[in-house]
């Protein structure tokens, strides 16, 4: 992990610091130095060294906290860099020489001296630096990404077009980043929009399901909605050639057989984040705040957004396992789809052709070398779809979920 905190701090740096990176502790006092949280071995986020209000705002303004637990945890962290003491809790450091450094650089990009805390989450394919900008009263004033490979690249630019696109639309309840600036840093590429205040807790109280959904349904129509057979639709044929990408393996031969059993299904077609999950969105202020518009896109059928989100949330948040969280998501596809629209003899398909844009997805990403349960398609995707039905769990080769098979 040492040498991955190298390369970030050369990021960090710009071209002046090759060779001029620290990792360690006791970093040279004129250099530009970050505390490494929890530590080198390990690290997942970066906070200006020596400013204990800027530290302090990194920790409480880096996300919402979803849960009491986070809260509490999020609450003590800040607290001990607030008090000073973070620095000697937290001894692994990264400095670069001053001089033409990337803070240096966003400061003239939002108008303001800003220092700069990093976070980055475990390696995974789209694993890339966001960067917390902190302007002189600890306030947080911006965010940043970095494309640092293909993959990241592709999905700042995407998310650059999307908020362009989005920027004077009517989203409400909803509320997007602003964009900042978009534009190469070094063989980089940086991504700059104006922060959200999801610490921010004024204004009226809106029911978080029914507020999620409605912002949901005011995207899925930003750009209207159209109605046309699946089969030889635009949709089908992107779709098409994001599993044919994938050769021959298994999980490919069952998605072409989803496809061939959709094509003559009518569907809405209409706007998707492509992301959408509670770490992407808060509700404060009378307002859904929604970020991390990399995966947005245009031409889906309509209710994918709310599909993903409760398999995320089942997932990654309840720790369910993807086999079991896929089977009871398609289960309630109707549920879930009747409030954008769906007809609940439709929204089999739907879910189907969810699972196999998203499986597709993550398996073109090559997620499942990573270790991450979603990116494991061949174990979720036949009981996911073997729970949408005992037609569906033909197609699949297995019964539905919670049935035994009858030998027929």
């Amino acid at each position: 992990m040492s040498e991955y905190l190298h390369e970030l701090g050369r990021l960090l740096g710009g071209d002046g610091a090759s060779g001029e990176v620290f990792v360690g502790r006791g970093a040279p006092g004129a250099a530009e130095t970050y505390t490494v949280v929890p530590n080198a071995g390990s690290p997942r986020l970066l906070v200006p060294h020596g400013d204990r209000r800027a530290a302090s705002a990194a920790i409480s303004h880096t996300s919402a906290p979803r849960s009491a637990k986070d809260r509490l945890r999020q609450r003590v962290l800040s607290g001990v860099f607030a008090t000073g003491v973070g620095g000697l809790v937290f001894r692994d450091q990264v400095a670069v020489r001053r001089g033409g450094t990337l803070a240096e650089h966003l400061s003239e990009v939002v108008g303001t001296p800003v220092r700069m805390s990093v976070r980055f989450g475990p390696p995974r394919a789209n694993r890339k630096p966001v960067l917390q900008l902190i302007d002189a009263n600890a306030h947080t004033v911006a965010y940043a990404k970095v494309g640092v490979n293909e993959l990241t690249t592709r999905l700042i630019r995407a998310e650059h077009a999307a908020l362009a696109d989005l920027a004077d639309r009517d989203l409400a309840p909803a509320r997007i980043p602003e964009l900042l600036h978009f534009g190469p840093w070094g063989d980089a590429t940086l991504l700059v929009m104006k922060a959200l205040p999801v610490w921010h807790t004024e204004g009226a109280r809106l029911d978080p399901a029914e507020a999620t959904v409605a912002a949901m349904h005011a995207l899925a129509r930003v750009r209207g909605v159209d109605a046309a057979r699946f089969g030889g639709s635009s949709y089908a044929g992107r779709l098409a050639a994001q599993v044919d990408a994938l050769g021959e393996r298994p999980a490919a031969h069952l998605m072409r057989a989803v496809l061939a059993a959709c094509a003559g299904a009518e569907l809405a077609y209409g706007c998707w984040h492509g992301d959408w999950n509670g770490g992407n969105m808060s509700i404060r202020g009378g307002e859904v705040l929604l970020w991390d518009f990399e995966r947005f896109t245009a031409d889906v059928p309509v209710g994918y957004d709310v599909l993903h989100f409760e398999l995320h949330e089942a997932v990654t948040v309840h720790g369910a396992v993807p086999a079991v969280a896929g089977a009871e998501v398609a289960a309630r596809a109707a549920e879930l789809l009747a409030p954008f629209g769906v007809d609940a003899d439709v929204a089999p398909m739907v879910a189907a052709l969810y699972f196999t844009e998203i499986g597709s997805r993550y398996l073109g990403d090559r997620q499942d070398g990573f270790g991450t349960p979603m990116g494991r398609v061949d174990e979720w995707i036949r009981p996911a779809l073997a729970g949408l039905g005992r037609d569906w769990a033909a197609l699949a080769g297995k019964s539905p979920v919670g049935e035994e098979n009858d030998g027929e």
